[in-house]
């Protein structure tokens, strides 16, 4: 049987904060095997957004304290160093923020950032076609 894709186990991720320590996740643990689909629901404050950008390797702030296990095929995500979470993100996992905002730039071309993000994982020529360009000249640049 093969490993799951993603695997997390008892992840809990408190912060310190001036008011005291709060229990954003506390003991979440779910697997996600290749091909399948995982939506994650739950009240307002109740952890959904905390756990995922732990998983993004996004709450690593000095008031953050993150125990537990994250597994992305095999590789320990909690143990990762910025540089191989920016080789991961985005190219082999990646999120949908809920609000627009936070996710693409309003004031540049979606296209653009898009191709930003492939271009940041993906050796690809930066040629690109022209709006003149035929179907066939658009396809080969693909």
């Amino acid at each position: 049987m093969a490993a799951p894709l993603l695997e997390v186990k008892d992840l809990q991720v408190h912060f310190e904060t001036d008011d005291g320590l709060v229990k954003a996740v506390d003991g979440i643990s779910y697997t996600v095997d290749r091909g399948q689909t995982l939506g994650i629901v739950g009240e307002s404050g109740s952890g959904k957004s905390v756990s995922s950008l732990t998983v993004m390797g996004l709450t690593r702030s000095r008031n953050a304290r993150i125990s537990g296990t994250v597994k992305f095929d095999g590789k320990d995500l909690l143990g990762a160093s910025e540089e191989e979470m920016r080789q991961i993100r985005g190219d082999d996992i990646a999120m949908i923020f809920q609000d627009p905002l936070s996710s693409l730039h309003p004031f540049y071309k979606v296209g653009a950032q898009i191709e930003e993000a492939i271009h940041a994982h993906r050796d690809v020529t930066k040629a690109r076609p022209s709006r003149t360009s035929s179907p066939a000249a658009c396809a080969s640049a693909r």
